[in-house]
């Protein structure tokens, strides 16, 4: 129901998950199997269109970020809700997991970027230098820094400490990017490039 507003393979390419919604009343998941295309399963998730979805790299857990300012985790083998993560104070736009599957990171309206631990579901950092609201977040393939960017047409990296707990990560470039909002960033397999894409 309503737009699709991200689609995520796994990493072995055997799961397709897509999130969409309508707003204002609920956002939906969907959960597809890559070889005969079938649906594995369909479900209603958040009260409010779901903007932001990230698979663990062994494909078990999914998180997804809703327009109801909320993250909620999932077994996606059964479609249970493990847990639900609050602390933003806008939509969630974007989530991306570090390679160990410990952390979660996520860019909100809010202007922050907020990183999780994905087994208590309590907060471990919050990144409070962007000056507008962020779309788009990603950690390097080894897991030592993140980036982040929005509407402030700025790209952030932050030096990600031992355990990623406040006061240990660093930020260490702050480089104006675009001439526009920026939507989302990728890195390369290998770590040395990082894409951007931007509303300019």
């Amino acid at each position: 129901k309503g737009p699709v507003n991200r689609v995520v393979f796994s990493r072995d390419g055997q799961i397709l998950v897509a999130v969409a919604g309508e707003p204002g009343l609920f956002g939906e998941v969907q959960v597809w199997n890559v070889s005969n295309w079938k649906l594995l399963r369909s479900f209603r998730a958040h009260t409010d269109c779901i903007y932001a979805a990230a698979l663990t790299s062994d494909g078990r857990l999914l998180a997804t970020g809703s327009y109801d300012r909320t993250i909620k985790l999932w077994d996606v083998a059964t479609g249970k809700e493990l847990k639900t993560l609050t602390g933003h104070n806008d939509a969630v736009y974007d989530l991306d997991f570090h390679p160990n599957n410990k952390i979660l990171a996520s860019a909100s309206g809010d202007r922050t970027v907020k990183l999780w631990s994905v087994e208590t579901g309590k907060r471990l950092d919050t990144f409070s230098q962007p000056l507008k609201e962020q779309y788009a977040v990603a950690f390097s393939p080894n897991g030592k820094q993140i980036v982040a960017a929005g509407v402030d047409n700025r790209i952030r990296v932050w030096q990600l400490g031992k355990n990623a707990t406040e006061g240990t990560n660093r930020l260490v470039v702050a480089r104006f990017a675009h001439e526009g909002p920026v939507l989302d960033l990728e890195f390369s397999s290998d770590g040395r490039m990082l894409a951007s894409s931007s509303e300019d």
